[in-house]
Parts: C-alpha cells; sequence; structure tokens
C-alpha cells in the first residue's frame, strides 16, 4: 500500500495501488491532479520526489524526538539518586526511633536522661486557643501572714491635684520604683493605685488618685474618675495636696478653687501637706508662690507643712518630702511585706503599661478601650498576653495601626519590653486594633 498526501489548493488525494496493479482511486478534489499521477508511470526503485522529502522530514522529526527523549531521560536519571538519597535517609529516621523505642521499651528499670532543651526555643507550639485572664490576674494582689518587723510604723497618704500637676511622677520618685504611668497628657491615671515604701520598721501607703474634676466637667468623664479622688481621702490618715506651680502664675486657677471649696466641706478633719511641684518651671518667680501658700493656708488650716519640689528630672525637694512623711507614721501593724511596692493586679499594670505607650505615641487612649481576650502560659516560663484595642470609628484605627502596621508594631515592641521588665518574665504580646459598635 502506498498513500500519498497532496496539499495544492487545499487538495487531498488518496490513492490505493494493489499488488496486481489495480489502480483504486477515491477522489475528493482535483481530478485533473489524479489523471497527471497516474500517466506517469513509476518505478519500484525510484520513488516519487515528494515522497522522498516527505521521508526526510520524517525521519528528522524522528531523530529530534529520540534526542529530546534521551535528554528527558538524563535528567530523570540525574535527580533519582537525590530523591533516593532523602527516602533512605527518611527510612533509617524512622528505623533509628523505633529501634530507639524499642530500646527504651525492653531495658529493665533503667530510665534514660531526657535531652535538655534549650532555654529560647524557637519551635515553641503556640496554642489554638487563646486562655483568658483568670482571676488571680484580674484581682489585686493581696498577701496573708507574712512577717511583721518590731514595733511596725504605718501611715496611709493619700494625693489630690488638678489633672496632669505630676502627682503620679512624685510617688514614682518617692517610692524609687514606676507604679504609676506619667504621661504629658491629663488624666492618665484612672483610678486609685496603691503604692508601698518601706523603710526600717516604718510603711507608707500612698493612694495615688485621678485628677480632681470640676463639677461643671462631671458629665465628660466617667463616674469612677471623678469620685476616685474623694473616696481616698475616707481611707487616708494623711492628705497631700499637690499645686502645680506655672499653672498658678499662667492659668486659670477653677480646679484649684474647687478642691479646696470641697476640701472645707469635709466631715471628718484630716492633716494635710501643701507641695507647691514643677518648681524647674517658675525660676526667679518664687516670690509670687508665697502668696499662694498663705492663701491656700488660710483657706484650708489643717496644712501642717508646705514643700516646693521639682520630680520630673531634677527631684528637688523629694528627699525632703520623704523625710516628712516617713515622720508622720503611727504605731500599727504593716498591710503589706517590705518586698512588695504595690497592690495592682498583673492585668491592670499590663494595660497601664499599654495606654502609657499609646499615649506617648498618639496621644489618643480616650478613645480607645482595652480589652483582654488572651493570658496564656506557655512553655519556658513565657507569658503569651493578647490584648484588643477597640475604637469608635475606622478613622482612628487607621491611625494605630499606622502605614504597612508601623504604628501597632512598634507600640507591640515597646510595651512588650516594659511588661517583660515589670512583670520579670519574658513575654508575648499580640495587639489586635479593632472598630466597637458600641461608642467608647
Amino acid at each position: 500500500m502506498l498513500p500519498f498526501f497532496r496539499s495544492a489548493r487545499a487538495t487531498r488525494l488518496v490513492c490505493t495501488t494493489p499488488a496486481n496493479r489495480l489502480h483504486s482511486i477515491t477522489l475528493k478534489q482535483g481530478h485533473g491532479e489524479a489523471q497527471r499521477f497516474f500517466a506517469t508511470k513509476h518505478s519500484k526503485s525510484s520513488p516519487p520526489t515528494d515522497m522522498a522529502s516527505s521521508s526526510k522530514s520524517l525521519e528528522l522529526l524522528r531523530r529530534t524526538l529520540q534526542e529530546k527523549r534521551a535528554k528527558l531521560q538524563e535528567i530523570t536519571e540525574r535527580q533519582a539518586p537525590v530523591a533516593s538519597t532523602t527516602r533512605t535517609l527518611s527510612s533509617q529516621e524512622k528505623e533509628t526511633s523505633s529501634t530507639t523505642q524499642e530500646q527504651s521499651s525492653t531495658s529493665n528499670g533503667q530510665q534514660q536522661q531526657p535531652t535538655p532543651t534549650p532555654r529560647y526555643r524557637t519551635d515553641r507550639a503556640m496554642p489554638i486557643f487563646a486562655s483568658p485572664a483568670d482571676m488571680n490576674v484580674r484581682l489585686p494582689k493581696v498577701v496573708r501572714n507574712f512577717p511583721q518587723p518590731a514595733n511596725p510604723e504605718i501611715v496611709k497618704i493619700a494625693l489630690i491635684g488638678s489633672p496632669n500637676v505630676g502627682k503620679s511622677t512624685i510617688v514614682n520618685d518617692l517610692v524609687k520604683s514606676t507604679i504609676s504611668i506619667v504621661s504629658v497628657r491629663p488624666h492618665t491615671t484612672r483610678e486609685r493605685i496603691k503604692a508601698v515604701l518601706t523603710q526600717d520598721n516604718k510603711q507608707i501607703v500612698f493612694y495615688d488618685t485621678p485628677g480632681v474634676v470640676p463639677e461643671k466637667n462631671v458629665s465628660r468623664l466617667n463616674r469612677e474618675l471623678v469620685t476616685a479622688s474623694w473616696k481616698a481621702i475616707e481611707d487616708a490618715d494623711h492628705l497631700l495636696v499637690v499645686m502645680d506651680c506655672n499653672k498658678l502664675l499662667e492659668h486659670s486657677l477653677v480646679t484649684e478653687a474647687y478642691i479646696f471649696e470641697r476640701l472645707a466641706k469635709l466631715e471628718k478633719p484630716i492633716a494635710a501637706t501643701l507641695v507647691f511641684n514643677k518648681m524647674d518651671l517658675v525660676k526667679g518667680r518664687d516670690e509670687k508662690l508665697q502668696v499662694f501658700a498663705a492663701k491656700y493656708n488660710e483657706q484650708f488650716p489643717n496644712f501642717v507643712k508646705t514643700i516646693y519640689t521639682s520630680a520630673q528630672k531634677q527631684q528637688i525637694g523629694i528627699q525632703e518630702l520623704r523625710s516628712h512623711l516617713m515622720s508622720l507614721t503611727h504605731p500599727g501593724p504593716w498591710l503589706y511585706p517590705a518586698n512588695q511596692k504595690s497592690d495592682q493586679s498583673d492585668l491592670n499594670r499590663v494595660e497601664d503599661l499599654i495606654r502609657s505607650e499609646l499615649f506617648e505615641l498618639l496621644k489618643v487612649p480616650y478613645h480607645v478601650k482595652q480589652v483582654n481576650v488572651g493570658w496564656t502560659e506557655l512553655e519556658d516560663n513565657v507569658l503569651r498576653i493578647d490584648q484588643n484595642l477597640l475604637v469608635d470609628r475606622p478613622g482612628l484605627k487607621k491611625i494605630i495601626v499606622g502605614t504597612d502596621g508601623a504604628v501597632i508594631r512598634d507600640l507591640t515592641l515597646k510595651s512588650r519590653q516594659l511588661i517583660g521588665k515589670a512583670l520579670q518574665r519574658r513575654v508575648m504580646l499580640n495587639l489586635q486594633v479593632k472598630i466597637n459598635s458600641k461608642k467608647v
């Protein structure tokens, strides 16, 4: 059988030549081409020219396919040893682990020493669900049945004053530890915080309170923020009234007038100390402060002493104030052990530290509500803390997150360092900003 295909003028010719030289032709197009083909006498030894060219093309195609098949086989053989080596290693590891298990199971009473794990593991398994903070983390720290010194003495002192006068800074300097967070913005302290100063057999318990708010501004803040200052006076033995020297000389004194009006109406008389803070801002104008000191001593005669301080950097008058307050102690049992400096719960300290960093970065913590969603203990004494920052509008969320998450990443890093230092352990902090349907 001899096939022949012609492509001229899209003509297809199929010819079949049997052995008895009878030709059976099936024509679809081009009858003239068929007649010319049969008019030409072909010999068996010399095939047509078109047949020869087609054979050469087929031979070239066959060689190309063979070369590509050879290259593919070469690549496959080259990769085969690597795959076999990997399978061999994995099988050897499985055999080794199974052999080790068999040896450990067949050993008679011999306990193998566990392999020591590194201190900081990089492959620590993270929990699928975060565990929320329990009551031990949320409640204030209370220590009972601790040893009392011989002849213990104690005094409870409450600090009141206008917002941002430096009450928390004074407490931190007196206790020599960061108990209350500080910021240039008012109302950084949102609730009453206890700080403890212990020296020899004497102990001072400070009540650091939020700034006093006049009655006309009460509706703008929550009830706890407004009443915390005056409730602390009921539990205190001595009162520390703090004034901002710079504000006295250059700003209105509406809040100061309201403070002394409330002090004059106290049912229980209480001794107090008048403190003029931020003296570094009024250098050369000390004489004008004498007028305010005489005025306030006249309005509230229970002041036993007036002290001028600067608690920011120079700490002017801090040592004098500490010695004065130590002289006010009276016999009585201690409320806290000597090594405890605050009764704040761990959760409150964490939230305060995050809020203080938020103050420093954006100055917008009033519109942010913190919700703890995870307080999970991990391996190697590592604590994972998950906090949600709830905001009331999408624009504030964009501000806190920042471009490509730069702000929230910086906030997380700085807060994690402060929290780790405060809790004396390694901390993993995860902060997420979400929009709250309710106004915060």
